[in-house]
């Protein structure tokens, strides 16, 4: 007989929690006279019940709890170690204990089984909202830190010495209106166009740099409320320069009577 196999069969289990038949516990008890690796995982079976049933107990109603331990002994027995001639008749008596003890662990696992449900539920809901919590904290990260990155440039840009800034005031009819250059000596432009009103869907702001007398076109104006410091098309000398409105999508040659702001470079 292959014991390790008869220990993991399962009937131990079956034996403890009282549902094993006539013949399964006969031969159970047998064996645990002849074998003392079959007793100790009997005891051992016994022992883990104990120990679920007291580690899943949940306080039923009092009426329920009185009708249970009225069905045990009131004296529950003590297990002590067995000599050869004790050892048929204790397997017996210890196994008509454990039957009711089981009976009872099982009852309490069921009463409070609606309970760990709602409490499972309940830590699931928690997870869920701090999954979601934590989500929203690492979205707003993101955003904090792409615009701390922006300022950073800002100043970077506005704060260094080799920026040129170049007021373009608005000319007659527009005095109201203004804009700021910041012109880098490597040709970069960055645009503060907080001075300009906004425009019509059909109309766009468009920079102008005049070069050798001539207009060159410096790029578009979004009107992005978020962006204070739009970056043009890049400029590696000029006179001047000046804002007209044009057409969406701008125009290849400015439209003169729709100048808004200008402003010379100052030698």
């Amino acid at each position: 007989m292959n014991i390790e196999e008869y220990i993991s069969s399962g009937i131990i289990e079956t034996y403890v929690l009282g549902l094993a038949d006539k013949e399964e516990a006969r031969q159970l008890e047998e064996l645990c006279q002849q074998h003392t690796e079959i007793q100790a995982a009997l005891r051992e079976a016994q022992s883990s019940l104990e120990d679920y049933a007291q580690l899943n107990a949940v306080a039923p109603p009092t009426g329920v709890k009185e009708k249970i331990w009225a069905a045990i002994s009131d004296k529950e027995p003590e297990i002590e170690p067995l000599s050869k001639e004790e050892e048929p008749e204790k397997i017996k008596e210890n196994y008509k204990t454990y039957s009711y003890i089981s009976r009872a662990a099982v009852f309490l696992v069921l009463v409070g089984l609606p309970y760990h449900f709602y409490k499972m539920n309940q830590y699931e809901l928690e997870i869920s909202t701090l999954q979601r919590e934590k989500n929203e904290i690492l979205a707003q990260n993101q955003i904090f830190s792409a615009q701390i990155r922006e300022v950073s440039q800002e100043i970077e840009i506005l704060s260094n010495p080799s920026t040129r800034n170049i007021v373009l005031a608005g000319v007659e009819g527009h005095e109201d209106h203004s804009a700021t250059i910041h012109w880098r000596t490597s040709g970069e432009i960055f645009l503060t166009a907080s001075g300009l009103p906004p425009l019509d869907q059909e109309k766009q702001y468009q920079l102008w740099a005049i070069v050798d007398g001539k207009p060159v076109n410096a790029g578009l104006l979004e009107e992005d409320g978020s962006i204070r410091l739009q970056k043009m098309l890049a400029i590696e000398r000029a006179e001047m320069f000046a804002i007209t409105i044009e057409n969406r999508g701008g125009s290849e040659q400015p439209t003169l009577d729709q100048m808004v702001v200008a402003g010379k470079v100052l030698s």
